[in-house]
């Protein structure tokens, strides 16, 4: 060390300190300032003349606390560097923050003469630092407040589902839901109204709370249809669609809507119509029918034609209602409607019982599919 310092220029040494990026300051051991580099004036906007002479206190800002400064003057009194963050007052008032290192400097015999202390202006950084601080604590608030609203609307959602199912003479009613994301898309309902069971099915588009805020609409506008004893469903769905669709501003969704009336005899008929809907499965005698009828989106168009199909149902029956995330499928990479996958389930399940069927099918279904990234609602029915 000794020969590189004496090969260089004292006048170059001086003009590597004066010239240095970081701020300068020497020390006695007293803590009077000896030397202070022109990095150290235009940080702080103490002179040269001004500071010298002084003790470092006249940068203090009052920011930190005296046990602060005791741990400091501690470490290097006892020949040892030290390492730290100062937040300082300017000459004219301002603050600033900056990273100090502060070694002593020893003489031959190994005693303390002076210390150095080389510091960088971490300002910039600091308050960069402190605006994401406040950035993510705003978030924390905006993510606790979405969390809540989301809990409010996942109660809304749940309250306006079917929790409590109507009893009809001789079927069986048994549902599922299970939401893809914390509030979900779909949404059913079921009623008896007179002597038919109506039975309405629809998945809107999109998750959160959008969805289960226009559940809440939706669910308000079936209430009133079949209050005002509106059961036909080409009626239903068309009156449906005009009370919407001026209120939907981007939204559509498919959907079910069926009625089963008895006759005179007693026998059950089941008049349906979809929209854009999955095909309900019936199964019955061991073979699987796929109920379709004409019937488009919902909240797209104003005027639409609906055409309704009727079918009698017989005992043992059971008719499947689902929405498309429980037939939408990725299989080895590639996404499609599997029906054939749900009606060999439902072939498979038809001697357990109707709850235990059901939860057996999902099992069978959902294990086949790779990604299920869709709400799920299912209504089976079982004539007995």
């Amino acid at each position: 060390m000794k020969k590189i310092l004496s090969s260089i220029d004292q006048a170059v040494l001086l003009r590597a300190i004066e010239q240095s990026p970081a701020s300068i300051v020497i020390t006695d051991t007293t803590g009077i300032i000896q030397y202070v580099n022109p990095k150290f004036e235009a940080i702080t906007g103490y002179t040269f003349d001004e500071a010298v002479g002084k003790n470092p206190r006249i940068l203090k800002s009052g920011f930190q606390s005296l046990e602060f400064y005791q741990h400091m003057w501690h470490t290097i009194l006892r020949g040892e560097v030290w390492d730290g963050i100062f937040h300082n007052k300017r000459k004219d008032g301002s603050f600033f923050w900056e990273h100090c290192v502060i070694a002593p400097v020893v003489d031959e015999k190994g005693n303390v003469t002076h210390f150095v202390a080389i510091k960088e202006d971490i300002t910039e950084k600091k308050e960069q630092e402190e605006a994401l601080r406040k950035s993510e604590e705003e978030l924390r608030t905006r993510n606790e407040i979405i969390s809540k609203d989301l809990e409010y609307a996942k109660r809304v959602q749940h309250s306006i589902i079917n929790t409590t199912l109507p009893q009809y003479p001789g079927i069986k009613i048994y549902t599922q839901y299970i939401p893809y994301d914390y509030v979900g898309g779909d949404f059913f309902t079921l009623k008896t109204v007179d002597e038919n069971l109506c039975i309405y099915m629809a998945d809107i588009t999109g998750h959160g709370v959008p969805a289960a805020l226009f559940s809440t609409v939706l669910k308000y506008v079936v209430e009133n249809l079949w209050n005002s004893r509106i059961l036909s469903p080409d009626q239903f769905m068309f009156k449906l669609n005009q009370e919407l669709i001026g209120i939907l501003s981007g939204y559509f969704f498919t959907a079910f809507y069926g009625v089963i009336t008895p006759n005179l005899k007693g026998e059950l008929y089941l008049t349906y119509t979809r929209c854009g809907h999955p095909y309900p499965l019936l199964l019955s005698n061991n073979t699987i029918s796929m109920l379709d009828s004409p019937g488009t989106l919902l909240g797209i168009y104003r005027d639409i034609k609906i055409t309704g199909n009727t079918i009698r149902l017989s005992k043992n029956d059971r008719l499947f209602i689902f929405t498309d995330g429980l037939v939408e499928m990725d299989i080895n990479s590639k996404k499609d409607l599997r029906f054939d996958i749900i009606a060999e389930a439902v072939i498979k399940t038809k001697d357990m019982e109707l709850h235990e069927a059901v939860q057996t099918l999902l099992d069978m279904v959902t294990s086949q599919n790779t990604t299920i990234d869709d709400d799920i609602a299912l209504i089976a029915l079982e004539l007995c």
